[in-house]
């Protein structure tokens, strides 16, 4: 069987996914086997299933910590679309926060073991020994219990988010949320990995441990960049609402519009030429998103870091001015975002990268418990009953689709 994935078929790769005699059968026990191997170990390792394939990825450091890594200033060696890959670019798995600090870096998996399908992560992971780490997170933070309904934080953001928009200092900015709360995914990974993969087709599927950053789970349906060369693909993806409700209303339009116009912008910086496909409505678990693809040609073979740097963060995670709202965010938001915001993914892996957006994502605690994350746009037109329901929306994206027997 072949991964769906065409990226994965250019320049002679060979990553070959695993066939199974009986498929269900199999794949539930080796999933169970191969994840709960993994977790036991304590190495830093990414687990992960991109849109429309069937079976995962796997990248396994096999000893020591994941690299911190300064992505700004890797970016900065390269000149966009005119520098190709040298022997210093980083290559591996990718996971970055939002805003990269001292003691949240970006960081990078090395790709000790990098293979695909169920029974090739069986076999690089059946000699794996446990040692069963009980901390499951490097990081310092507060418990935040309180629901968005309850929380003073969250209503005062939004207050001083909105002041800015009606000021007309920005034209977006983005305003997220975070609740501790107990979830029978934490603990049983291997189940809620298999169970994600079915409940979200059209999301990257994911589970990630390092130990400076902790275990985290996420299915994010937003690609940031994937390609290699000169061919690369992104995507605007802006706008929630469920699936019940009706068509997309004025302000819901208009936000995706912002989104798209700074992607066109930052393409045509680069002297690109691209395809526009879009807008159209995307569906993620129990959500829909108006989502517009771009495939992009460069004008030379260029590395992936110096367009990273030009589209993270979209203004779909930030806002607009991006550095001015990335401050203000940085400044005004009570919420720490850690890794959510941020981006993750194989890059520069066998010379391709496919990275995709931190979103509906959670950081798994210790005691069943697991930080949740979520966020909204915010235009001058928006109202805040009805940007608190969204952001309950995709709080409960994760929780409501993924119910483990």
């Amino acid at each position: 069987m072949r991964c769906p994935n065409p990226f994965f078929h250019k320049k002679g790769l060979n990553l070959q996914c695993g066939t199974t005699q009986n498929p269900i059968h199999h794949l539930y026990i080796v999933t169970e086997n191969c994840i709960r191997r993994l977790l036991d170990s304590g190495l830093d390792f990414a687990l992960y299933r991109f849109p429309g394939e069937r079976e995962p990825h796997l990248v396994l450091q096999t000893d020591g910590e994941a690299d911190a890594v300064d992505m700004q200033h890797h970016a900065n060696m390269h000149i966009p679309g005119g520098m190709e890959l040298d022997a210093d670019e980083p290559s591996g798995f990718v996971f970055a926060p939002f805003i990269a600090t001292d003691k949240l870096p970006a960081l990078l998996i090395r790709p000790d073991v990098a293979v695909s399908g169920w029974e090739l992560i069986e076999a690089e992971t059946s000699t794996l020994c446990h040692t069963r780490r009980i901390v499951l997170s490097a990081i310092a933070s507060d418990d935040r219990t309180h629901s968005i309904d309850e929380s003073d934080a969250y209503k005062v953001a939004f207050r001083s988010f909105k002041n800015q928009l009606d000021r007309k200092n920005f034209q977006k900015l983005v305003l997220s949320f975070s609740q501790l709360k107990a979830w029978e995914g934490s603990g049983r990974e291997d189940e809620l990995f298999m169970r994600a993969m079915d409940t979200f087709p059209n999301s990257m599927v994911y589970l990630v441990y390092t130990r400076r950053g902790g275990r985290w789970f996420g299915c994010t349906p937003e690609l940031l960049l994937e390609g290699y060369g000169r061919k690369w693909h992104t995507m605007s993806l802006a706008g929630t609402r469920v699936w019940e409700e009706g068509c997309w209303n004025d302000k819901t339009i208009n936000e995706q519009r912002i989104v798209s116009d700074y992607i066109e912008g930052q393409l045509q910086g680069l002297g690109a030429r691209f395809i526009r496909k879009g807008p159209y409505t995307s569906r993620a678990g129990h959500l829909l998103h108006l989502r517009t693809d771009y495939t992009f040609q460069l004008p030379t073979e260029s590395s992936p870091l110096p367009i990273l740097d030009l589209l993270h963060p979209t203004p779909a995670i930030c806002g607009l001015p991006k550095e001015e709202a990335r401050n203000f965010i940085r400044l005004f938001e009570r919420n720490k975002r850690m890794y959510y915001g941020g981006y993750l993914g194989p890059l520069n892996l066998r010379a391709e990268t496919h990275i995709y957006v931190n979103l509906r994502c959670a950081q798994m605690r210790p005691g069943g418990k697991a930080l949740f994350f979520a966020g909204g746009g915010l235009t001058a037109a928006s109202r805040f009953m009805e940007e608190k329901d969204e952001v309950k929306a995709k709080l409960q994206t994760l929780t409501a689709a993924l119910v483990l027997d």
